[in-house]
């Protein structure tokens, strides 16, 4: 795998910004960025060649319980955006939720992802969105129990499948997911890898073992991911446990990452970081 660009995004915001950005999800729309952040109810805009321009914000959602969000999935068709909040509160137990906005950023609707989890912070981490001839779906990536299918309900998303997964990916965790196409990839914080896939089309299960890759030494906190090309990604990196992560990991820490994790010619290519 290797790096092409990164940036600082507290380098890429509007000066009076919080300087506190623990990055968890990122989408590519129409030349920009879309991130969201598990400290804020919020979601960043930003430039897709990382430069500091008077375009990029940071736009407020609507006041919630939750602290942030833990991924962002978006329907190409409506242009409509749902933010995952990894755990709440319900029934006695826990459950994730989605909030779905509208393109402008205004809310549309909310509801429950009904799947039982075991406490506040062992919840949902990633979040995708499918159409299929069967209709919509959302693809909810738990932190350990793997990639689970859910259909709209009358408001809330009813859990209707689990897919697949090769028996032994080699994550210790899961942190996000893309799907481009039946192209699925999946990281893991933990391990500081990525696993790319095939999703059948007909069913909810992957097609063969799979690929996996490391990302370079020092991305300790890799969260949320965006498939850009067939070979190309951008990831977004969380803030670094103080007590319990090297303070190497600081150096990548709360920015977005340009990866390809294949070279057409094998030959190494430039990168850089914007300071």
């Amino acid at each position: 795998m290797r790096l092409i660009r990164e940036a600082r995004l507290r380098d890429l915001l509007p000066a009076g910004s919080p300087g506190r950005l623990e990055a968890s999800g990122v989408i590519a729309v129409d030349g920009r960025y879309l991130v969201i952040f598990d400290n804020l109810r919020a979601v960043a805009r930003i430039d897709a060649d990382l430069s500091r321009v008077a375009a990029n914000d940071l736009v407020p959602t609507v006041s919630g319980k939750s602290a942030g969000y833990e991924d962002i999935a978006r329907d190409p068709i409506t242009g409509h955006l749902f933010l995952l909040v990894e755990s709440t509160p319900r029934n006695g137990g826990h459950q994730a939720m989605v909030e779905e906005y509208d393109q402008r950023l205004r809310p549309v609707t909310n509801g429950w992802m009904e799947y039982p989890l075991s406490r506040p912070n062992k919840g949902m981490e990633g979040l995708e969105f499918v159409r299929r001839d069967e209709g919509v779906r959302l693809l909810g990536l738990h932190e350990s129990g793997g990639l689970l299918v859910f259909a709209p309900g009358a408001r809330n998303w009813k859990h209707v499948a689990t897919v697949d997964l090769p028996a032994d990916l080699g994550l210790a965790d899961y942190s996000g997911i893309s799907l481009s196409g039946n192209r699925l990839a999946l990281i893991s914080q933990q391990s500081q890898k990525l696993w790319v896939g095939e999703l059948a089309p007909d069913k909810w299960a992957a097609t063969g073992p799979g690929h996996i890759f490391s990302f370079p030494y020092g991305y300790c906190t890799v969260e949320g991911v965006c498939w850009l090309g067939p070979d190309r990604i951008v990831v977004v990196s969380d803030r670094s446990k103080r007590g319990s992560q090297p303070r190497l990991c600081r150096d990548e820490e709360e920015s977005l990452h340009l990866f390809d994790i294949a070279s057409a010619d094998g030959e190494d290519r430039a990168h850089e970081r914007l300071e």
